[in-house]
């Protein structure tokens, strides 16, 4: 029987995975590279694949463009790429205290604002939002990548290639374009670190730019929208039957486009909007005060007659249960899901999950008579009280309430404090979590630390035998809004406590709208009543991901931009010591159709040696320091009979795995900076393909190298540890904000 269970669980999860349209799209993606791949034949260097993880699909055609962009102006380009040197560093250093000090928020006082997620598409992101997102990524590291390329033009730094990219696992969660820069040339000493510091900075400076560029048509969105569009209404998508607790089904209808309100002009771009005038909250800008009962005219528009018509709306109450429901059958309900105090549930102490009923307030539930909850809860205005009756005969009673605003609303019965309690024995609970004040809507943050356990409210010792802590506070304490609470914890210190009026939404229409923009001109007229809403999601996207990306791209670790500018900090601190030779011995493997072979190595002065190794040798497509000899040659007169002895001990010791055979070669300087960087086979008797060839070469030695290293993998590491335990601390504490296509 576990068998079979496990068996359609495990079909049903592989069904779903396959109709999900991020696995479409990715399988789609993959096919496309793979038929690609096949296409370009000889050509195919062109493409790295590394399946299911990463995919380069190279192109050198955007090379030209590059280059004449960088030399259109090269002293204005410097000066430009020197400020973001600046900026950079600046906003590195902010970069460094925001993730270590929210680090540190999530150990002693983690919130959800702390949370540091990736953007994974299906897990951390629903698809909806993804594909907003598509076009403000691309954008955001397409100007990144062009702007590395640009500045290592300016330098005179060789971009090898550019083009496109997919990484994730299997799933295409992240892609853009790319612009692969000759690493090995900017890291040689013909290039001052100045030069690299432009390099790494430019992406970051670029996104910066874009930022704030974006930002600036953020804070005139309103102005540029009033241009085409005589104000951002609304319109009905869904009337709630009245059946199912609405009470304009026969008031409005679906597709109804709402322009003013009592005669005040809705407008989602700068308000007042629907929300606020039901709320009260704009109710001295308009003379607009919302209650149960009260009529409000909506004035419409018709898009196709350009005309406009009122329709008259019944305001009712907002009742609430804090659980959700459904029909069981004709005669009962069945509960679903219980709302916890922490997400403003006011009857999250009752055992009512999963739980069937059949009566309310002794009468019987008839969903043909259209006798329901809903129908009850419309009929009352809130604060009031139901009786259940389940399938057993017990009775539970409930508590209806307007709608809360902002979680833990209805913790208490008739303040609001924003703070949420757990009960730990009959005579104390503790402070389980408090709201922030801007964020949230708290009303005491930072007058009391959360995990605090109290024991007295204003004096009186907390006695729960008989009670919970609602009923504690409503019956012995009886508080009122504006009215100070005083907490005593274990030690008799005491805490100061607000409160406030239960933020609750004290009306309901009934209805599910969108937001509609009203053409001013044919310009709206084209554009159409939705690109006010798109183009605001495009601006507020690619703001968010720019200043994002260039944040994180700073942080010193890895491969990130904010890496390689601290690894050149380093480097002109600890500074550099070319006293000494080295020698090592570089492998590759032979390709005949491109004898020539890049090395690698920077600052090589000649290549001793060329021979073939055995071709029993594991074959490899990357060079690799097999063996390097710690020997340095300390006398620059060093004669060639010691390196020959030292070459000669070298291959005593690997003749029983290694036959060499001597090749003819040509050293070639290919950046004309005087070392040699790449070797050309110039034998007659050429290898086969894939054998493996042996460079022995002698180099310039850095005799600080090993410290630079060694400073920049402890700052990189920190670092790392940092983000990756912010990321696993996050994932621990706030799961709950993971979801699943």
């Amino acid at each position: 029987m576990w068998k079979i269970k496990y068996r359609m669980d495990l079909s049903g999860l592989v069904l779903s995975l396959i109709q999900s349209p991020l696995f479409i799209i990715s399988f789609s993606f993959w096919l496309i590279a793979f038929i690609l791949i096949k296409i370009l034949g000889k050509k195919r260097d062109n493409v790295t694949l590394f399946f299911p993880f990463l995919i380069l699909i190279r192109s050198k055609w955007l090379n030209n463009l590059f280059h004449r962009i960088a030399k259109k102006s090269p002293k204005f380009w410097k000066f430009f790429w020197n400020i973001g040197i600046v900026i950079s560093f600046i906003l590195m250093l902010y970069a460094l205290y925001f993730f270590v000090s929210n680090f540190f928020q999530l150990i002693v006082n983690p919130k959800p604002e702390n949370a540091i997620m990736p953007l994974i598409p299906g897990v951390t992101i629903d698809l909806p939002m993804f594909t907003v997102m598509i076009v403000p990524l691309l954008i955001t590291i397409t100007v990144h990548e062009f702007s590395h390329a640009i500045a290592a033009e300016t330098d005179g730094v060789q971009v090898k290639s550019s083009g496109i990219l997919g990484a994730g696992i299997f799933f295409i969660v992240g892609y853009g374009a790319f612009v692969e820069v000759d690493d090995f040339q900017l890291n040689s000493r013909a290039f001052s670190s100045g030069t690299r510091l432009r390099v790494a900075a430019a992406g970051v400076w670029s996104n910066i730019i874009l930022a704030g560029f974006i930002f600036l048509l953020l804070f005139l969105f309103p102005q540029t929208m009033h241009l085409s569009y005589e104000t951002q209404g609304f319109q009905i998508t869904e009337v709630i039957p009245n059946n199912e607790g609405g009470y304009n089904e026969f008031n409005l209808q679906p597709g109804d486009i709402v322009l003013k309100v009592n005669g005040t002009l809705i407008d989602n771009f700068e308000g007042p909007t629907l929300t606020q005038i039901l709320l009260n909250q704009t109710a001295d800008q308009t003379g607009i005060r919302c209650s149960a009962g009260d009529h409000l005219i909506f004035e419409c528009y018709n898009s196709t007659s350009h005309t406009y018509y009122s329709r008259t709306v019944v305001l009712g109450a907002r009742s609430y249960v804090g659980f959700s429901f459904e029909k069981y059958n004709t005669t009962a309900f069945k509960v679903t899901e219980k709302v916890p105090a922490i997400q403003g549930g006011n009857n999250y102490e009752l055992d009512l999950s999963g739980k069937i009923f059949t009566h309310i307030n002794g009468t019987p539930v008839n969903y043909d008579e259209n006798i329901t909850l809903n129908t009850f809860l419309t009929q009352f205005t809130p604060d009031y009280k139901l009786i259940l009756t389940d399938d057993r005969g017990l009775n539970i009673t409930i508590d209806v309430n307007f709608a809360p605003q902002l979680p833990t609303a209805h913790v208490l019965r008739n303040v609001f404090v924003g703070i949420n309690f757990t009960q730990i024995d009959s005579d104390k609970v503790q402070i389980s979590q408090i709201l922030a004040n801007k964020s949230e809507g708290g009303i005491n943050e930072g007058r009391i630390p959360e995990g605090t356990i109290i024991t007295k409210i204003n004096g009186i010792s907390i006695n729960l035998t008989a009670q919970n802590f609602r009923d504690f506070i409503y019956k012995t304490i009886d508080p009122h809004p504006g009215d100070q609470l005083i907490f005593t914890d274990e030690t008799g210190h005491n805490y100061t406590i607000n409160t406030a009026p239960i933020p609750v939404i004290p009306v309901y229409i009934g209805i599910s709208s969108q937001s509609y923009g009203i053409p001013k001109n044919w310009l709206g007229r084209i554009t159409g009543p939705n690109f006010p809403i798109k183009y605001y999601q495009f601006l507020f996207y690619t703001w968010m991901i720019s200043f994002s990306l260039a944040l994180f791209n700073l942080l010193p670790a890895g491969i990130f931009d904010g890496g390689r500018m601290m690894k050149e900090v380093v480097a002109k601190i600890v500074g550099e010591q070319y006293d000494s030779k080295a020698i090592k011995k570089l492998r590759y493997e032979f390709n005949p159709e491109d004898r020539k072979q890049h090395l690698f190595t920077h600052n090589i002065h000649k290549i001793i040696s060329c021979r073939i190794a055995s071709e029993k040798q594991k074959s490899t497509n990357l060079i690799e320091n097999q063996t390097q000899i710690q020997t340095k040659i300390q006398d620059q007169n060093q004669t060639q009979k010691e390196i020959s002895e030292l070459k000669t001990t070298e291959s005593t010791q690997k003749s029983t795995e290694i036959k060499y055979r001597d090749l003819k070669f040509r050293e070639i300087d290919t950046y004309g900076n005087g070392y040699i960087d790449t070797i050309e086979i110039v034998d007659i008797q050429v290898p086969s393909a894939k054998t493996i060839i042996e460079v022995e070469v002698e180099f310039e030695h850095d005799e600080k190298e090993l410290v630079k290293k060694r400073i920049y993998k402890v700052i990189s590491w920190l670092t790392g540890a940092i983000i990756a335990a912010s990321l696993i601390i996050s994932l621990v504490k706030f799961n709950d904000t993971f979801f699943w296509l």
